[in-house]
């Protein structure tokens, strides 16, 4: 699963699933530091993805409105101890 965002210091990681998303921009037009924007690239379902602005990165907070608001659950948020731990989501 692409990783879009590693955050150590808060502990948390920033998950795509390229071939769920179905490119309706929820997630972009949710996010309140406006790290994302839609990419250039297309999945298999024919719909530009989300990606995370390089240079804005390292605002994400965490704070899972991208999550909640996909229709597709293609965007998620992990906290790091789940993810050594070996447990899914």
């Amino acid at each position: 699963m692409p990783r879009l965002v590693e955050k150590k210091d808060k502990k948390f990681s920033l998950f795509l699933n390229k071939g769920r998303c179905g490119g309706c921009r929820a997630c972009v037009c949710v996010c309140p530091t406006g790290i994302l924007e839609m990419s250039d690239e297309l999945n298999y379902r024919i719909a530009y993805i989300p990606q995370v602005i390089e240079e804005k990165a390292q605002y994400c907070t965490g704070c899972r409105r991208c999550e909640y608001c996909c229709p597709e659950w293609c965007i998620y948020v992990l906290d790091d101890e789940r993810q050594s731990s070996g447990e899914t989501a």
